[in-house]
């Protein structure tokens, strides 16, 4: 049986009406990971802190990308169907409520499909099941298919430590480990500067500490950095500034 958070189907998870609990964190889950909620010209994504605290205007990224790369599918599934058994090298793949799996080999290569839940296999202790928020549109056939499994990006999130880290968003509080908390990830927002900011200029991660500095990796090859946003203001190393956040409308 679904809870009440995997009966969101995906595509209606926007939240209609202030939240009550927008900027405290809480130890109970109200709402699915991912859901969206607008208010003004922020827009907030619900979100679950991992292994580290977080703090309030620091950059946080996704611990669990991909959960599972690369695995060949041990157990064959119809087209059609929505539930894939055996699908992981573990049993402790069971937080991908929200996730994606995506085909990236063989038979249904190039297919992707939400995770509804995910579950411990009944009978292998390092093994997973999968339910689909959607049918298979391609079998997947064993020992040949190969998946990548992928947690929701707003699962166990911890501070930003590199500057290719996949950035989620900015915490507007304090977040206390194990605690579920809305995530800003547009608009302006206040945001811990690593280094010398100018009004206008492009930023992303700064250094290991959840910062943000001007964009300085540009050239007509490539772009190093993972862009958030840009600045509001002139901005200074250890102060916080306003940062226009442009991550997930």
């Amino acid at each position: 049986m679904l809870t009440k958070f995997q009966a969101f189907q995906q595509h209606m998870i926007g939240v209609v009406g202030k939240p009550n609990n927008l900027f405290i964190p809480e130890a109970t889950q109200r709402y699915p990971l991912g859901a969206r909620f607008k208010y003004g010209p922020r827009t907030f994504h619900y979100a679950y802190c991992g292994g580290v605290a977080l703090a309030a205007g620091k950059l946080v990224a996704g611990t669990d990308m991909p959960a599972e790369a690369n695995v060949t599918v041990a157990t064959t599934a119809a087209i059609g169907a929505t539930e894939v058994p055996n699908i992981t090298t573990t049993a402790a793949e069971i937080n991908l409520d929200g996730g994606m799996m995506i085909v990236n080999d063989n038979e249904g290569e190039g297919n992707s499909y939400g995770i509804v839940k995910s579950k411990a296999n009944a009978a292998l202790a390092t093994s997973t099941d999968v339910t689909l928020a959607d049918p298979l549109a391609v079998a997947l056939v064993a020992a040949s298919s190969q998946v990548e499994l992928y947690s929701s990006p707003y699962y166990d999130l911890d501070l930003s430590a590199a500057i290719t880290d996949i950035i989620i968003g900015v915490p507007p509080v304090v977040v206390a480990i194990g605690y579920y908390f809305w995530v800003q990830t547009w608009g302006p927002a206040a945001v811990l500067v690593g280094a010398t900011l100018v009004a206008g200029s492009l930023v992303s991660p700064h250094t290991t500490d959840g910062s943000v500095g001007p964009l300085i990796t540009v050239t007509t090859e490539t772009i190093t950095e993972n862009v958030v946003g840009y600045a509001l203001t002139a901005g200074a190393a250890t102060e916080y500034n306003a940062i226009f956040l442009r991550i997930t409308p």
